[in-house]
């Protein structure tokens, strides 16, 4: 059963949330393995968060929870195509810019910013020692 937690720093109203599950539920079902179904969606909002430069801007984090096994069976690409599309929807629906939101998977070495897998460039960056 994937999980998707939301945080923000902002209000989202009820209706929001619960678009921004549907949208969830179709970005999911790209993992093969995943039915949007079972998706279960918390949005803990208006929370304390801290994110940069522009400390107190609107911001938020979309952490995805699936069985461990996923990473091992699907491609890359996949799973970062679920991070982007979650992204894009908090985005519609926030209006929370791209730059301020991180998604990734909880256990995972898949982190995302600007809808790019950012761990994959820094474990390139530390193993080459420049990029």
């Amino acid at each position: 059963m994937p999980r998707i937690t939301t945080k923000t720093n902002i209000y989202i109203n009820r209706e929001k949330k619960y678009r921004m599950t549907v949208e969830f539920k179709e970005a999911i079902e790209l993992i093969p393995c995943e039915k949007g179904a079972f998706v279960m969606a918390d949005f803990p909002d208006e929370q304390f968060m801290l994110f940069g430069e522009e400390a107190n801007a609107p911001c938020a984090s979309i952490e995805v929870e699936v069985i461990r096994e996923v990473f091992e069976k699907y491609d890359h690409d996949i799973l970062e195509q679920v991070l982007s599309k979650m992204t894009e929807t908090v985005m519609r629906y926030t209006q929370i810019p791209e730059d301020r939101i991180f998604a990734y998977y909880r256990s995972s070495p898949l982190w995302t910013y600007h809808k790019k897998d950012i761990v994959g460039n820094l474990l390139h960056f530390n193993k080459g020692g420049k990029q």
